[in-house]
């Protein structure tokens, strides 16, 4: 959007902006800018268009977030006919930002584990379930758009496989609320050093493997399975769940292979159809962790992948 139009809508909700920062744009179509205030306050104005969409659930579910203290960024107001939402400013520090290839730096995923039994465990009505054929056709992402079309390659049987192993194990996991995001970049710090999550508006009822996924299994850092084990007996000891960490780890493993294959196939789909290509450069890494995750009975899949479709898919990004 431009700066005019910005102006225009600030104006409009009563903000005076002595300069409007473009922060970052989803998949999602939603618009993020931080608009700075005369007082040297700062609130984040989010821009969705109606005809794409609406703030209706996010702003809903904000209110019971902070009904039931879950650290998260409070709404200052809402202009549905706009498409804005105008939120707390959190800053630009997120937990994506830390390294943890630096064994020293891993304790802050303690925060980020506090706060996910909360979430999920938080007593918030009206949410709509996760099915299998959403789960599913989120999978056969990966083979339409990732193989199929971005790397013209056919591996149809050794997924389709996959995809209805997966269905079933997250079937049999217990089932929570899900934020369906709950990675790195959408947990931030505010300036109290405090986490809080952001970007949950697809907040459903889902199988507890997705979220849990979605913080171990980060799109850039290797995976390093003991690391994971340790802080998976932090989170059944906070979430109250007699079981050990080799259960909760094939619950987040059959959760990371579907949100593998479906962010494997989101990123090329964003490209083909807005022609952005800059988190296609994340692909390798993704790939990559994905392969890890793979049961051994997979073998012959995970030597497909790392042999041919990975040398592939790099080719192919170098030449964007």
């Amino acid at each position: 959007m431009n700066q005019d139009k910005l102006k225009n809508i600030t104006n409009k909700l009563g903000y005076v902006a002595t300069e409007i920062e473009a922060l970052k744009l989803e998949a999602s179509g939603r618009e993020y800018y931080r608009l700075h205030l005369n007082n040297k306050e700062s609130l984040v104005l989010c821009y969705l268009d109606p005809a794409l969409g609406s703030h209706k659930k996010f702003v809903r579910l904000s209110e019971f977030l902070q009904r039931e203290n879950i650290p998260s960024p409070k709404i200052i107001s809402h202009d549905p006919e706009v498409g804005v939402t105008v939120q707390q400013d959190l800053g630009d520090e997120a937990l994506i930002d830390i390294d943890m290839s630096k064994e020293a730096n891993l304790d802050v995923l303690d925060d980020a584990i506090s706060i996910l039994p909360k979430l999920q465990q938080a007593m918030i009505p009206q949410l709509s379930s996760l099915d299998s054929s959403l789960l599913s056709n989120q999978m056969d992402m990966m083979k339409e758009f990732f193989l199929d079309r971005f790397l013209k390659i056919s591996l149809e049987s050794e997924l389709d496989d996959l995809r209805d192993e997966a269905l079933e194990k997250l079937e049999d996991q217990p089932w929570m609320n899900c934020h369906f995001d709950f990675e790195r970049r959408n947990l931030h710090y505010n300036k109290d050093k405090q986490l809080c999550v952001i970007d949950f508006q697809d907040l459903t009822h889902g199988p507890i493997g997705i979220d849990l996924a979605g913080i171990f299994i980060d799109h850039y850092y290797p995976i390093h399975k003991k690391e994971i084990l340790n802080k998976l007996a932090l989170y059944n000891k906070i979430s109250n769940l007699n079981v050990s960490s080799l259960d909760t780890y094939e619950w987040l493993r059959w959760g990371g292979i579907q949100r593998g294959m479906r962010i494997l196939g989101t990123l090329p789909y964003i490209y083909f159809n807005s022609g952005r290509s800059y988190r296609l450069k994340d692909l390798p890494q993704i790939l990559d962790n994905f392969i890890e995750i793979l049961p051994n009975h997979y073998a012959s899949l995970k030597s497909e992948l790392r042999n041919n479709v990975k040398p592939e898919m790099v080719n192919r990004i170098n030449k964007l």
